[in-house]
């Protein structure tokens, strides 16, 4: 980064507390926070999301938060347009934009110009799923179609599978290969907030728990049960497993322990996503409280604003 930083990114496991290090850099920085995650966009899913609390969204302004309802489809796309107009405003009122997310492709869709493909014809994607309902056999597919995308998909994704084989029917590679070295829209300041893997493990486990507590399993029934629920909330970490406990496919006591598993897979994959967006700064946060990590970033962003090495 050569120039002054006009956007502060915060990316790391899920559980590490980025989102709570972004609210008290917003607070000590007047910034506004831009989330770069697909499930924190839905209004129903607030607790499956771990979406910022009301409280929060009082002293912070926050963007794509709860901007959409259960039966609204999106897209990366349509998520970059919203994210750049944001960003875009955050800076015209003299303000900080802080990017935290979320996953990697929509952190990079909000800090890049990704080149976004449409949507698939209805036949190709039914085509695409119905094969990544067996992955051994979506992934010969994809193989056979695409070596370089079989070599970089996540085989136990259905979702991702799918995706990639949709791209490779239509003999595109899509952003999923490039989006890691697409350049950024404006200067920004990447920070990666880590903690070692038993840190997160158990804070995993305290959020998985803590939002049982607070009604998760409720909140996943009634989005799925939503009339016209679109395909994007469907995807949520626990709608499948509540989905599994409705027709008799897994006991009731067995959902914590699978929330916890999925969101661990989940934490390994965005440190993946990560090493690929080689951020400027990392802060292992150990065991402590997140919003330890704030003054440290504020200093850094200050510097780097400042031109000060």
């Amino acid at each position: 980064m050569t120039e002054p930083p006009q956007v502060l990114a915060l990316f790391g496991p899920t559980a590490s507390g980025k989102s709570a290090v972004a609210h008290a850099l917003a607070l000590a920085l007047g910034g506004e926070v831009i989330v770069a995650d697909p499930f924190q966009r839905y209004r129903g899913l607030e607790i499956a999301a771990d979406s910022p609390r009301h409280a929060q969204r009082r002293e912070v302004p926050y963007h794509l938060v709860g901007d959409l309802a259960l039966t609204d489809d999106s897209t990366a796309g349509e998520y970059a347009s919203g994210a750049h107009e944001a960003i875009d405003g955050v800076l015209a009122r003299g303000r900080v934009p802080i990017v935290a997310g979320g996953t990697g492709l929509y952190l990079r869709a909000a800090l890049c110009d990704l080149d976004m493909r449409p949507a698939p014809a209805p036949e190709v994607r039914a085509w695409a799923e119905g094969l990544a309902a067996d992955p051994a056999v979506a992934l010969a597919e994809l193989e056979d179609r695409d070596p370089s995308a079989a070599a970089f998909v996540d085989p136990s994704n259905p979702r991702r599978l799918a995706r990639a084989l949709e791209r490779a029917a239509a003999g595109d590679p899509g952003p999923g290969m490039d989006i890691w070295a697409a350049p950024y829209r404006r200067p920004v300041l990447l920070v990666f907030t880590d903690r070692p893997r038993d840190v997160i493990t158990r804070l995993i486990a305290e959020r998985v728990r803590r939002e049982l507590d607070e009604g998760l399993q409720a909140e996943l029934v009634a989005a799925l049960t939503t009339e016209g629920l679109a395909r994007g909330p469907g995807q949520v970490i626990g709608m499948s497993e509540v989905r599994a406990i409705g027709a008799g496919e897994m006991p009731p006591e067995a959902l914590e322990e699978a929330l916890c598993v999925r969101t661990r897979r989940l934490a390994r994959m965005q440190r993946t996503w990560m090493r690929r967006m080689q951020p400027d700064h990392v802060i292992d946060l150990g065991d402590a409280p997140a919003g330890d990590a704030a003054p440290e970033i504020a200093a850094l962003w200050r510097r780097q604003r400042d031109g000060v090495v």
